[in-house]
């Protein structure tokens, strides 16, 4: 009497991310499109072995800034192999339209940035430089500049709210336009005549981020009111005030506070929801930082 054995069904493969790692295993997971933009935040704590592997596409480019040390990986390039060791602050650049394939060993942090060819060509013609071709970076790459943004964004990433998106789109311009200058081709230019901020402009654009700062003001919505994209407002808007837009509409919201805490008796977090903050602790340390004093300390001298 014979017994028959049935070959084990193949397992399914493991459910992956847009970038080809294994969702199961990362122990954080986020992706935030702002359109030309993407950003991601990936951490996996623990030295895993995964294979990633991606044909060819026209996403444009990847750039992967650590936030910490411990991660290593090999990349294969047709027959040869590269060993990467990665450091606090290390970054490394993956052009989409080239096959990728490599071995993570864990142990990573990641603040990842994708943009598209059509990010490049913007930035290009706002600027009067070349067409970018693309970025390249050295094996041992490091960037302290990167390092600095990725950790300003990491929070926002991390607990993104409309009242957030502001400071994102703006950082979004700021992480490109440094990518494009560092490790493509574009030279720094002095602004067009025609980008520049007019006093209409000014004050209509102020006008609409005090209007909509409750709801999540869009820079590229204020932008449009201008006839400027989102990178050329955010530049000009900054020269014109001293102020990124961001930084401006975070002023306007602790002095709106500051006459509210002064005059009324409404609650610290019906003020702080009222004047577009996220909570009550979000205004609490941006105004402490703003005026000195905690928003209870300044209602006390204020005699209410």
């Amino acid at each position: 009497m014979s017994t028959c054995v049935h070959p084990t069904a193949a397992a399914p493969p493991k459910p992956k991310d847009t970038l080809g790692c294994v969702s199961s295993k990362l122990l954080k997971d986020i992706e935030l499109d702002i359109g030309d933009m993407r950003f991601y935040r990936k951490c996996m704590n623990a030295a895993h072995l995964d294979r990633v592997a991606m044909p060819a596409c026209d996403r444009g480019f990847l750039v992967g800034i650590s936030l910490n040390s411990g991660h290593r990986r090999k990349i294969f390039n047709g027959e040869r192999t590269v060993a990467k060791q990665f450091e606090s602050d290390s970054i490394y650049i993956r052009d989409f339209s080239d096959d990728y394939r490599a071995d993570l060993y864990g142990n990573f942090d990641f603040v990842l940035v994708e943009l598209s060819r059509a990010f490049f060509t913007r930035l290009s013609d706002e600027t009067g430089g070349p067409d970018i071709g693309g970025l390249t970076c050295g094996l041992e790459q490091k960037d302290p500049v990167l390092g600095h943004l990725a950790r300003a964004l990491d929070g926002h990433l991390t607990h993104y709210s409309a009242n957030g998106s502001l400071f994102v789109e703006q950082m979004s311009v700021f992480v490109g336009t440094h990518l494009a200058q560092r490790y493509g081709n574009l030279r720094q230019t002095s602004p067009r005549a025609k980008g520049a901020l007019s006093h209409a402009h000014e004050a209509r654009a102020k006008e609409l981020m005090l209007e909509r700062s409750r709801h999540g003001a869009s820079i590229a919505d204020v932008a449009s009111e201008c006839n400027l994209s989102r990178g050329y407002f955010i530049r000009a808007f900054t020269r014109a005030t001293g102020r990124t837009p961001h930084q401006w509409l975070l002023e306007q919201r602790v002095a709106e506070a500051r006459k509210l805490i002064g005059a009324t008796d409404m609650s610290l977090t019906d003020i702080a929801i009222f004047c577009g903050f996220a909570d009550q602790s979000h205004l609490s340390r941006v105004f402490l930082k703003s005026v000195g004093m905690s928003p209870g300390t300044w209602r006390r001298t204020a005699g209410r």
